[in-house]
């Protein structure tokens, strides 16, 4: 499952990639398939193969639970209590922090809403060039309370967020915890400026830092 989220694979890839017998697969394979785990698609170039791929991609990720993040959870509500934008704010990061925490990797879940958030923000804005959209990223983070947005270089185009409203607070789980405003910012430049480009997340939340370092650069 966690090959197939990656790419999509016929039988015999498949059968190098675990060393099991293609008889052997092919029983889990239809299992799988009758599941609504994956599918399957006849080969282009030779209808006689099938080529495998996962029905959802969140559902072939998995990371190890962390029963200390569990506590993260009953701290980050408590911190929240008292208005009903910081509880919103509380309810989103638990929710990141809890998946953690029971083993689910929220990674392409929340890089795929964030990028269906950003295709929707954008069109609320006009500049089609980097500064004009960096100023208008950073007014609409600050009139939604999202986090300030710093600008750290424009050559490659980096910013840093600070107080993150998923990540803000959050614990050391060493990796980072804020998918949701990559997959943001990487749609909100690519609608604005016409350009397949990616965002790289640096020094984040989660992972022992106190803001998101993001750097846009061209997608190859």
């Amino acid at each position: 499952m966690s090959e197939l989220q990656r790419r999509d694979l016929s039988l015999s890839e498949i059968a190098v990639l675990t060393s099991k017998a293609q008889s052997t697969l092919s029983v889990h394979l239809d299992k799988m398939v009758k599941e609504g785990l994956i599918g399957y698609r006849d080969d282009p170039l030779d209808n006689r193969r099938k080529i495998f791929y996962v029905i959802s991609r969140p559902v072939g990720s998995s990371v190890v639970p962390r029963e200390e993040l569990k506590k993260a959870v009953s701290n980050t509500i408590g911190r929240s209590i008292g208005t009903s934008s910081t509880f919103l704010k509380g309810t989103i990061r638990s929710i990141v922090i809890g998946m953690e925490a029971i083993g689910f990797n929220m990674d392409p879940v929340l890089k795929d809403i964030g990028r269906q958030m950003g295709a929707e923000i954008s069109t609320n804005m006009k500049a089609n060039d980097v500064e004009g959209l960096i100023k208008e990223i950073k007014d609409f983070y600050a009139m939604h309370e999202l986090g300030e947005l710093v600008v750290f270089s424009l050559h490659p185009v980096t910013l840093i967020i600070r107080d993150e409203y998923d990540c803000s607070k959050a614990p050391d789980v060493g990796k980072t915890l804020c998918l949701l405003n990559e997959g943001i910012l990487e749609s909100i430049f690519e609608e604005r400026l016409h350009m397949p480009l990616r965002v790289v997340e640096k020094d984040t939340f989660g992972a022992g830092f106190n803001m998101c370092k993001y750097v846009i650069e061209p997608s190859l």
